[in-house]
């Protein structure tokens, strides 16, 4: 649950509640005329609404707590085990992970009926462990594009490197803390065929 609470609170979202609490005391001060606090309390303001401002305004607005948390204090990736199977009829590689599969981040769709790969990072973590390029954007759940129940969980990036790139998730259950989370079950890179 906390896991869950981290990657959905961002930046902007700190941001907001501090400037929340910094306008009560700076309107507190002002209503109780205590002019020592003043200039510490505008001074706190001011640097809270330019943060914000600046935030808003640049690409970190996506960055959430856990994010920050993994650019500070890097984990140690986790051994993956997997299957590679190369070189099939349309298929230029598959990977099928068993055992300890990849976390991966997800944020819910507003109707609440998919989830879609809004933040890379996660992605992109388990390419390079796979030593495969990196994808540039997100991906929304393929069944959402194409409403077919054949597509719930899958995301697809036609623009990728080395073809199409697929990917499948689903349920993992952590045995030792009983957490249930999305994970990736295959990584699929189909050839990309010219008209």
């Amino acid at each position: 649950m906390w896991e869950v609470l981290w990657e959905q609170i961002t930046l902007v979202n700190i941001l907001s509640v501090l400037l929340f609490i910094a306008s009560i005391w700076l309107l507190v001060i002002i209503v109780k005329k205590k002019s020592g606090y003043m200039f510490r309390a505008i001074v706190f303001f001011l640097l809270v609404l330019l943060a914000l401002i600046y935030f808003q305004q640049s690409d970190a607005k996506k960055y959430t707590i856990n994010d920050i948390r993994l650019a500070v204090f890097p984990e140690k990736p986790p051994e993956y085990q997997y299957e590679l199977k190369r070189n099939t009829r349309d298929i230029v590689a598959r990977y099928s992970f068993y055992g300890l599969k990849p976390r991966i981040s997800l944020t819910m769709d507003p109707s609440g009926k998919y989830f879609h790969i809004t933040n890379t990072a996660s992605v992109n973590t388990i390419l390079n462990y796979l030593e495969l390029p990196g994808v540039k954007s997100g991906a929304k759940e393929l069944a959402y594009i194409t409403g077919s129940l054949h597509d719930i969980n899958l995301y697809r990036w036609d623009d990728y490197p080395r073809g199409i790139l697929i990917i499948e998730r689903t349920l993992c259950r952590n045995r030792q803390t009983l957490e249930t989370y999305n994970c990736v079950d295959k990584i699929t890179i189909k050839k990309r065929y010219r008209k």
